[in-house]
């Protein structure tokens, strides 16, 4: 029968680990190997010593300071050591404590072309640390790898994780970007990686009941700014576009981290490779005199290690976020120090080279305070804002990781100036004490051994089904109980009396079986001593809990009471509330039917409104129908007494041609004298009949009595009458002077003034005295005789005058008219005929007396 056993609640690991010790940084120096015919000033003393001697060209020598001065490190590596002998020493421990849950920080330190890249890096054949780091990583987990994307990043330096079907579509959607990227991809592997040749250590004390996934992330510090080497961005765009500057933020834990850096899922030391030859291409490298691929800025590979422990089965992972451990490897090659007066930079490169070295400073100045904090018991604010590189590891150096430092050192006598600097600094870096941290455990309660028991219970069914026995698909996994009392017993079978080697051996076999079973009895009472302290620890919080809950009680009652009092009190309200909401509903009523009253009230004034318009339409229509009506009948009548005194003429022109008779009989002396009074009397007559003058006409009058009256006072203005304009002044500008309500001419010929002024009253003097202004024309429209428009336009000649202003000389009329071909036309007299109405006027005058006509 299958036991039961209870679902095992899970244990909180603490969120920070206390410090057990303090151990100082570890520092280790390599010496670089010198070429043909070089002279060194670096001696190796013993496996822990270096002896630097000044040459004769330093400035140590010139000023008399020629001593030899001994530096010691932890270990010394001469130009005789191998990658594989530096890797051992220096990163396998950190590898380890990586694996074992623990933060590492390895730094590369030197003067610019003493081998700190080669030193992380290597090359193909003759691997650095970093690759030697992920052979382990992954030789050592290989059996115990999560599937890829069972763990994923969320964005602030910590990880969730995933069912197996969020797992598995993210997969194939990175199987179909793999397809569809395939020759891209081969074109940034790099040609070297299938020649590599790989570490094959492995760390044996590796969890068998957690499972690991490894990420890796590549940034680089360029000119104090953090920016992701692998970001996404295609490959094709990146010279024409600039990486993104990254933030470095703190977590919820007070981790310093790279906010949204990308954090690639590696599955073996290849992928990883091709991560950071993807970085390598983007990090900015330049030559200069001093070395021919010289870093110009620091870069940062770190490699981080999430485990999880598998569930109480042993095959699942454990579905808690908490039981997450995460851990990092940070390998960082720092640039190198320059001088100037060495590398002879200018531009972009002097700034580079700037930049590197303050950070370098920076460093410097952060360890020095840290040492004299640790030694004089100071309290000084350590400056890791200042640059970057030491704000981003800003826990290693509170405490949060191990730290350890190589020094790179290139012997040669030129650069012993540099090198003192550096070895100085190393070894002063050695004295600052740093917290070492326990390894994290991740202690749920689960069975240890549980994945073993799960693949062994696994491989006994499937001995099962090759047995022929097909009832193994019901058969749940399970592994409450495995334990094993050692080998089956031996053959039994006695075939003579006198073997006692059967005897012995069968007493052997059975006091090894009790003393296996004794201990698995110890073992047992061991774990049931601990599982009664365990439960007596459950039973004191279950009283505890009882008590809490008692309270709970007591207090759940006052709050109910209390709510009972609110709800009392909130029924109040809604009915208070429902009130208003009533007086508001009649209100809204009342203000519809006011609208609706406004509206009918403003539709009865607008429909008002439009029967007074409808009604002042109507009498304007009958106005404008009188008004016609009297104006035919006021021609009408002009019309009659035209005719009338037409008629009156001929009969005085009948009159005078008589008299005329009789005069030429008799002489014309009695008719010259009275000829001017006829004419008075003729142009008396006609006086009624000619039409009222346009306003416009009254206007040249009034000007014209303007410019006498002026002239009275002040005397004629002086001008030139023979003034022509230039025709390079850009031809003619008139002043076109017409009434306000001018009536359009329906007249084919049409006056022309392509440049003109157009004014409706001459108030403004400035427009004739304008220099530009040299024609001046009055159009005035009035009534014929016949009762058509008669339109004329007065020009004249604007010149100018002596004393500034201008003189408007008119001479010319232009008279535009219509006439009805249909009218009858009026009869013209000649100047003979004129001529003898005059003379019949005057002798009617003279013989009649009066001007009355006889009928």
């Amino acid at each position: 029968m299958k036991p039961t056993r209870n679902k095992t609640q899970p244990r909180k690991t603490p969120a920070k680990v206390q410090s057990a010790s303090r151990d100082p940084v570890k520092v280790f120096c390599r010496i670089r190997p010198l070429q043909n015919n070089e002279e060194t000033c670096v001696k190796v003393i013993s496996q822990t010593a270096v002896s630097l001697l000044p040459p004769e060209a330093g400035s140590s020598y010139r000023v008399a300071n020629y001593k030899e001065i001994q530096h010691t490190f932890k270990r010394v590596f001469d130009d005789r050591a191998t990658q594989k002998e530096v890797f051992d020493h220096v990163a396998l421990p950190l590898v380890e404590n990586l694996i074992h849950g623990k933060n590492g920080l390895l730094f590369t330190y030197g003067v610019t072309g003493s081998g700190k890249t080669f030193t992380m890096t290597g090359d193909p054949q003759n691997g650095g640390i970093m690759p030697r780091c992920l052979d382990v990583i992954f030789n050592s987990i290989a059996n115990y790898q999560a599937k890829k994307f069972v763990f994923k990043p969320d964005r602030m330096n910590g990880f969730d994780i995933q069912t197996d079907a969020d797992a598995k579509l993210d997969r194939e959607k990175e199987l179909h970007s793999v397809i569809t990227l395939r020759t891209l991809k081969k074109k940034d592997s790099d040609t070297d990686l299938p020649q590599r040749a790989p570490d094959t250590t492995k760390i044996g004390s590796v969890d068998e009941d957690n499972t690991y996934a490894v990420f890796v992330t590549y940034v680089e510090v360029y000119n104090n700014a953090v920016y992701d080497l692998l970001e996404d961005i295609p490959e094709d765009t990146i010279r024409s576009r600039h990486l993104q500057v990254k933030i470095v933020r703190e977590d919820a834990s007070h981790n310093m981290y790279v906010h949204s850096v990308t954090e690639v899922e590696v599955k073996s030391t290849e992928d990883a490779f091709e991560a950071f030859y993807k970085g390598q291409k983007r990090k900015r490298m330049a030559i200069t005199t001093l070395n021919s691929e010289s870093s110009r800025s620091h870069s940062v590979f770190t490699i981080r290690l999430v485990q999880a422990p598998l569930d109480s089965q042993g095959e699942n992972i454990l579905q808690d976020k908490k039981a997450i451990c995460i851990s990092q490897l940070s390998l960082v090659d720092l640039a190198g120090s320059e001088r100037t007066n060495r590398t002879k930079n200018s531009g972009q490169r002097l700034r580079e080279a700037g930049n590197i070295n303050n950070s370098l400073m920076t460093l410097r100045t952060c360890l020095e305070i840290l040492r004299e904090n640790q030694m004089y018991s100071a309290n000084k604010m350590v400056p890791y804002r200042d640059s970057k590189v030491t704000h981003l590891f800003k826990n290693y150096f509170d405490g949060e990781g191990q730290v350890k430092m190589i020094v790179c050192v290139n012997p040669r006598v030129e650069d012993y100036d540099e090198t003192v600097h550096v070895l100085k600094f190393a070894e002063m870096t050695q004295e600052i004490q740093m917290s070492q941290p326990l390894a994290t455990k991740l202690d749920f309660g689960l069975t240890p051994g549980r994945r073993k028991a799960n693949q062994i219970f696994k491989q006994a069914l499937r001995k099962m089904e090759e047995n022929g026995n097909g009832n193994t698909e019901n058969i749940e996994v399970d592994i409450g109980l495995v334990y094993c009392l050692g080998p089956p017993f031996p053959c039994l079978e006695l075939t003579e009396p006198s073997n006692d080697k059967l005897v012995n051996d069968l007493v052997t076999f059975l006091e090894l079986r009790m003393n296996r079973k004794n201990l698995l009895l110890k073992d047992w009472q061991q774990k049931h001593e601990c599982l009664r302290n365990k439960l007596i620890e459950v039973e004191k919080e279950n009283i505890i809990a009882k008590q809490d809950g008692a309270c709970s009680r007591v207090g759940l009652e006052q709050e109910r009471k209390k709510t009972d009092a609110l709800q009392a009190r909130l029924m109040d309200s809604e009915a208070t509330v429902m009130s208003l909401q009533h007086q508001i509903q009649q209100k809204e009523a009342d203000l519809v039917a006011l609208k609706q009253e406004l509206e009918k009230k403003e539709m009865l004034l607008h429909q008002q409104m439009l029967d007074k318009e409808k009604l002042k339409q109507k009498y304007s229509d009958k106005i404008a129908v009188e008004k016609e009506r009297n104006t035919f009948e006021t021609h009408k009548r002009l019309k009659e007494q035209e005719i009338e005194f037409k008629t009156q003429m001929r009969d005085q022109e009948t009159k005078l041609r008589k008299v005329k008779e009789i005069l030429t009989k008799d002489g014309h002396s009695a008719v010259r004298p009275t000829r001017s009074v006829a004419t008075l009397e003729t142009k008396d007559i006609h006086t009624p009949v000619q039409p009222t003058r346009s306003a416009a006409t009254q206007e040249i009058g009034n000007i014209h009595s303007r410019v006498l009256s002026q002239s009275s006072k002040r005397g004629p203005a002086v001008s030139n009458p023979r003034h022509r304009r230039s025709q390079s002044a850009g031809g003619e500008v008139w002043l076109d002077h017409r009434p306000a309500n001018a009536v359009e001419l329906g007249t084919i010929m049409q006056p022309i003034m392509k440049r003109r002024k157009s004014i409706a009253k001459l108030t403004d003097a400035k427009d004739v005295v304008n220099s530009k202004t040299s024609k001046y024309c009055l159009m005035t429209q009035e009534q014929d005789s016949s009762g058509e428009l008669e339109t004329r336009l007065y020009k004249a000649d604007v010149l100018p005058t002596s004393g500034g202003g201008a003189q408007v000389v008119f001479n010319d009329v232009e008279t535009l008219k219509q006439r009805s071909p249909n009218a009858t036309p009026v009869r013209k007299r000649n100047a003979s005929t004129s001529e003898l109405k005059d003379t019949e006027a005057a002798c009617a005058v003279a013989v009649e007396g009066h001007k009355r006509t006889r009928h």
